[in-house]
């Protein structure tokens, strides 16, 4: 008769005791309506990467049975501490290492392998030589098998943020981390059904890689945070983080063109941003490898003849990026101003020159109180109590009242581009949580509820479990 597995009432009671306790530390405000499932599936291999063959090893030994969404059925148990998963023309198969079946998948169900074990918090595994918490299902894609780990939230968590942030940083910065990645592991549940699973373990959902970087601070941040979300008006935020961000955070709006209360522009001047990684960055496509790029992506312009930024945000990220060709013309806008060519654009917050004359014209931005628009001195007007004017000449004059610099105002190049010239600010989308404007806050003496508040404006951290 198969049997189901359930977290022990003695865990829950525990987590709920210890989630009570925190309440009353941090002073977060409680929301039972907000939901937050308790085991999430990662897929670990799928698609391209899917196997045909597996080693799988725990030290006890396996409860073999299937999987019914997130709730294991044992069927069997298989004694040996080291299993070989194949694919086969009949389905997946357990074998020991002398090739006899242990177990096979049968009603295409697919294959669950659960650790058998005595501590809930201490359910391993290894598949392929990496280690994992939780348990394994492996269900059929195509002629493969995807391999899917079924783990509870927050030992997924002990994963996720000893990749996205160092064990050496200041705990309320690893805290922070904690607690943006459990919103963003709870915000995408089933993100990626289709191939069976809810979440990936690279950067296009949260970076995971098991076991391998766990250290006592990580189990620290993620206990000490156990159960505890960013919500706005009782519902979960999308908490969205990256590396860097220069001065000041970006408005979702400009990158990618929703609006949400919370996750507008602020102030980020706790980043150290000249001193990190990637904090200032420049990068060089020749005219030939932008032409390539922009054919890759479906945009066929002939030859890249200029790159230019024609609008920025009110922080400064290009917003509007029009690409020339000697066929065509594409413009960009938003974040695919970052992506287009992101093997050298780390962010949205950069210029491009051209090493031809026609990209080091004069250029004076002006705003309509929302957007920041590139214009040559020949295309501005003025409006005085006189009427409207147009500058004229062919030079613009800068001035701090004792220097002055001039600057052409050139209607054609004198040498076409065969170069483009990217430097910019920052690493990665913008938007939400400054992972190194965290540091710097928890290294200011900021608590992790101060870091996430001000990052998220006019959110509030719930405990939810």
């Amino acid at each position: 008769m198969a049997r189901t597995f359930g977290i022990k009432f003695i865990c829950m009671t525990l987590i709920f005791v210890m989630a009570m306790t925190l309440v009353n530390t941090y002073n977060v405000n409680v929301h039972a309506e907000v939901s937050v499932p308790r085991i999430i599936k990662v897929g670990l291999n799928y698609g391209s990467s899917a196997k045909t063959a597996a080693t799988v090893t725990s030290q006890r030994g396996f409860y073999a049975g299937t999987y019914d969404d997130r709730t294991f059925l044992e069927e069997a148990i298989i004694e040996n501490t080291t299993v070989m998963v194949r694919s086969t023309e009949n389905g997946i198969v357990v074998q020991d290492t002398d090739g006899a079946t242990l177990y096979a998948e049968h009603d295409g169900k697919g294959v669950g392998l659960r650790p058998i074990y005595t501590d809930y918090w201490e359910e391993k595994f290894t598949f392929e030589g990496s280690s994992y918490r939780g348990s394994l299902n492996l269900i059929r894609d195509g002629d493969a098998f995807a391999a899917i780990n079924v783990v509870d939230i927050d030992l997924y968590l002990y994963g996720v943020v000893s990749r996205e942030m160092s064990d050496t940083w200041p705990i309320e910065a690893l805290k922070a981390q904690a607690v943006c990645s459990r919103n963003y592991a709870a915000q995408n549940i089933g993100k990626h059904s289709g191939y069976g699973f809810d979440v990936c373990a690279n950067t296009h959902c949260q970076m995971y890689t098991g076991m391998s970087r766990e250290a006592q601070s990580i189990y620290d941040a993620v206990d000490s945070t156990r159960g505890m979300v960013m919500t706005y008006n009782g519902e979960l935020c999308s908490c969205y983080y990256a590396s860097s961000m220069g001065s000041s955070t970006e408005d979702i709006k400009y990158v990618w063109g929703n609006e949400l209360p919370y996750l507008v522009s602020v102030d980020n001047s706790f980043e150290d941003t000249d001193n990190i990684s990637n904090g200032r960055w420049s990068g060089v496509l020749s005219v030939q490898e932008a032409s390539t790029i922009m054919r890759n992506r479906g945009y066929d312009v002939g030859d890249v003849q200029k790159i230019e930024a024609l609008e920025y945000s009110p922080s400064g990220r290009v917003t509007k990026l029009r690409v020339t060709g000697n066929t065509a013309i594409k413009t960009l806008e938003l974040e695919e101003c970052r992506t287009v060519f992101g093997s050298v654009t780390k962010s949205q917050m950069f210029t491009v020159v051209g090493d031809g004359d026609a990209q080091a014209q004069a250029n004076i931005f002006v705003t309509d109180g929302e957007t920041l628009i590139r214009r040559r001195p020949t295309q501005i007007e003025i409006l005085t109590d006189m009427g409207r004017y147009g500058l004229s000449g062919d030079a613009l004059y800068t001035t701090n009242g004792v220097y002055q610099h001039t600057y052409a105002d050139s209607q054609e190049s004198s040498a076409p581009n065969t170069s483009f010239t990217f430097t910019g600010t920052g690493w990665g989308h913008g938007v939400g949580m400054s992972q190194y404007g965290a540091k710097g806050m928890a290294e200011n003496g900021y608590s992790f509820i101060e870091i996430l508040t001000h990052y998220f404006s006019g959110a509030v951290v719930d405990s939810v479990y």
